[in-house]
């Protein structure tokens, strides 16, 4: 079973994912450009490549790739960019 059914890349490093289930969820990977595996996503061509197969979230020809699940503890985590 596919969860993903649309990822869309918006401003400020977020995706829109249109969800199987019906929902919508916006996950802001800001907060994780800092670190090796969202590293090559800094680069906002590379970030605008974001393409699903439903299940694997991937971006750059699979260069990187990241489960759902993995981008719902992004949003569930509650991790924010920190304030200067």
């Amino acid at each position: 079973m596919s969860y993903i059914k649309t990822i869309i890349p918006m401003k400020d490093y977020r995706l829109f994912m249109d969800m199987e289930s019906g929902s919508v969820v916006i996950v802001d990977l800001s907060v994780k450009l800092n670190t090796m595996k969202y590293k090559e996503l800094t680069d906002e061509k590379v970030f605008c490549s974001v393409k699903t197969d439903g299940d694997y979230v991937f971006w750059g020809d699979g260069r990187v790739k990241v489960t759902v699940n993995e981008l719902l503890d992004v949003v569930l985590m509650g991790e924010y960019p920190k304030q200067s």
